[in-house]
């Protein structure tokens, strides 16, 4: 069965030509149409006589293991001691508990052939992501056979009930492409039927767009308590265009891809949670206008997240006032310590340690209502086959 994702176009020019357009797109596959709640009837009716078809970011721009547990050793510190009551957790094998869930962000380097022919390096992959509820998945590298089809049969060989959404390959032209997944627990978690796609960027602002998908937690609630609903933005920004020197700083263009995403899916669905994560080869410093979003922080801060424990590159952030699912406990997966390995040995799986962090399975009550504001312009729905394993 196909998920539908966005398609991208990209033409000849460069990204220098470009360094005052601040539009983007998002995709909208046709089921995201259909399944609005009656509640916000009204604000969908006002999106379809308003819109006419892409998101355009721009508007927004004015607003704003030890012994038998092999994987129980953890590495963090977050490095802010304002959020006192963060604080780094170590995880228990099998040990997941039925309140609460855990979301995990995993850049697992040049997954591809050469890992998926390892079957070691395979088991310690698929030992890792069955720790976690969901886990968005960057660095893939499809081919004849696909890295995640392989993981998710591994892990259902096992017992488990995973399943996976997985992007085409992402990438300018004819260079490096790599695809996104979010792989997950179907016995935990839910994905919304049709939420999968692709953030469009047909100014090139950046090298690899975003993918985005919505779930939802099986909760089966006795009391009626409304399943915690979610949506998840995977990044992997490219080096080169984080750095200081940077034409367009990617940085400060997932500002405008958060808020949109945000207002869009609000606007559609309701939708309050909203979760940014994936490798940013950046710091905290180096958030830039993603980190000026108010309220928006990164959980695990500036905690080491690279196998050689010298750079924080991975990140999971959320608003802090709309997301009060989150428990404050989150974690560094040290790959060392999780398998009794060498760094050498390590980096075999990848050169980033899984960033985690953990939410309860219910839908938390909403105090003081935050409507962000709607405003979207020449939306249109471009569709395009994704895989689903």
């Amino acid at each position: 069965m196909g998920w539908l994702l966005g398609r991208r176009s990209r033409s000849k020019r460069s990204r220098s030509s470009r360094k005052n357009d601040r539009s983007f797109s998002t995709s909208i596959p046709l089921l995201r149409w259909l399944g609005p709640s009656f509640t916000f009837s009204g604000i969908v009716g006002l999106l379809f006589m308003v819109v006419t078809g892409r998101i355009d970011l721009s508007v927004f721009d004015q607003w704003m293991g030890n012994g038998e547990n092999p994987i129980g050793e953890l590495i963090a510190d977050s490095g802010q001691p304002q959020r006192s009551r963060i604080e780094p957790v170590a995880l228990q094998m099998d040990n997941r508990s039925r309140e609460t869930i855990r979301i995990a962000t995993f850049n697992i380097q040049f997954f591809g052939p050469s890992k998926v022919s390892n079957p070691q390096i395979m088991q310690s992959i698929a030992r890792i992501v069955s720790q976690f509820d969901v886990v968005a998945i960057q660095e893939i590298r499809n081919g004849q056979v696909s890295p995640i089809g392989e993981l998710v049969s591994l892990l259902r060989a096992s017992g488990a009930s995973y399943s996976s959404s997985v992007s085409e390959s992402i990438g300018e032209g004819d260079r490096y492409k790599e695809a996104y997944a979010f792989v997950y627990d179907q016995s935990r978690i839910a994905m919304i039927p049709g939420s999968a796609y692709v953030v469009q960027d047909p100014d090139e602002l950046m090298s690899r767009e975003p993918m985005v998908a919505s779930f939802e937690t099986r909760t089966g609630s006795p009391d009626g308590r409304p399943p915690f609903r979610f949506t998840l933005i995977n990044v992997h920004t490219s080096p080169s265009e984080v750095a200081e020197n940077a034409i367009i700083n990617e940085m400060n263009v997932l500002d405008d891809v958060f808020t949109s995403v945000r207002n869009y899916e609000y606007g559609m669905t309701g939708e309050e949670d909203f979760i940014l994560l994936g490798d940013l080869n950046v710091d905290t410093a180096g958030l830039r206008e993603l980190g000026q979003i108010p309220s928006v922080f990164s959980i695990a801060g500036d905690a080491m997240t690279n196998t050689r424990r010298t750079k924080t590159y991975d990140h999971i952030l959320i608003d802090r006032n709309m997301t009060t699912e989150f428990t404050g406990r989150y974690g560094i997966l040290d790959l060392q310590n999780t398998f009794g390995i060498s760094e050498e040995e390590a980096l075999k799986i990848s050169d980033h340690f899984p960033v985690w962090a953990e939410f309860t399975i219910y839908e938390a009550p909403r105090l003081t209502p935050q409507v962000p504001p709607i405003a979207t312009r020449n939306q249109t729905r471009d569709q395009a086959s994704g895989t689903r394993y």
